[in-house]
């Protein structure tokens, strides 16, 4: 007999709810999502869903804006064994569960990389008993899992995990870049760099890897410690510090910015 495919129910169809649709996830899960005018499609074959499902997951893939001003709404698509998992960053579990009067939320912190399944996906829940092996299975979809006892850390991976792929997208590109405009003669081609990138990562898997490796062709006066001195000159390690601090600050404000606005 076969297994059922649990129901799913995306609040939210934008850039962040196409993110998680991997092959995996669209193959082993019923989806459904709410359009603008509050209208359920299926997103299998596009068609308007007349009569409200009894939803096993309702994700909640909105702009927290959005929530809220409108979340209290959302409670109608919300049975008494739907889990409720929000990707929202600086929405709380607290106010998650005023609004929608529900006990059964898990806070996920995935990044673009969950449709390919290579998110590293942080989880956090205060609600232990909803922490369990179908749950695990549905997120590990969008690839690794990394369980947290502290909200706070969600805010933490909104800056690395979530926001970071586009922080390293920017300083890759602007090595690609930078590398091609060295010469005007160049013919340096952007796959010989991503793959120059990719051998530098795949043979130094920590901070220590990758410390031995940097003082393996660095030497005195040489072309490699000149350029070193410049990164070190311009505080590089500040630099990147601070990008990372403002976006888990800013994940914090959005919380904070809840809280006034009530």
């Amino acid at each position: 007999m076969a297994t059922r495919k649990p129901n799913i129910l995306f609040i939210g169809y934008g850039h962040l709810a196409k993110s998680l649709l991997s092959s995996d996830f669209l193959k082993n899960n019923s989806i459904h999502y709410i359009n603008s005018k509050q209208k359920i499609f299926s997103l299998k074959n596009k068609i308007v869903i007349k009569k409200i499902v009894n939803y096993d997951y309702v994700f909640l893939l909105i702009r927290p804006n959005v929530f809220k001003n409108i979340g209290d709404k959302f409670a109608f698509y919300i049975g008494p064994k739907t889990i409720i998992i929000s990707c929202m960053a600086g929405i709380n579990i607290n106010v998650l569960t005023q609004k929608l009067n529900s006990k059964k939320i898990v806070r996920i912190m995935p990044n673009i990389m969950a449709k390919n399944s290579l998110s590293q996906t942080l989880v956090y829940s205060k609600n232990k008993k909803i922490l369990n092996r179908n749950l695990d299975k549905l997120i590990k979809l969008f690839g690794s899992t990394i369980y947290t006892s502290n909200e706070d850390q969600i805010n933490v991976a909104t800056a690395i995990y979530g926001s970071g792929p586009a922080f390293i997208a920017y300083i890759v590109n602007a090595f690609i870049l930078s590398a091609k405009s060295l010469s005007k003669n160049s013919k340096i081609k952007d796959s010989d760099i991503i793959n120059l990138i990719q051998n530098v990562i795949f043979l130094n898997q920590n901070s220590k890897d990758l410390e031995k490796f940097l003082n393996s062709i660095s030497s005195k006066k040489g072309t490699t410690q000149a350029g070193i001195n410049f990164l070190k000159s311009k505080n590089i390690k500040k630099i990147i510090y601070t990008t990372l601090d403002r976006a888990y600050k800013r994940a914090k404000e959005i919380s904070i910015e809840r809280k006034n606005s009530k």
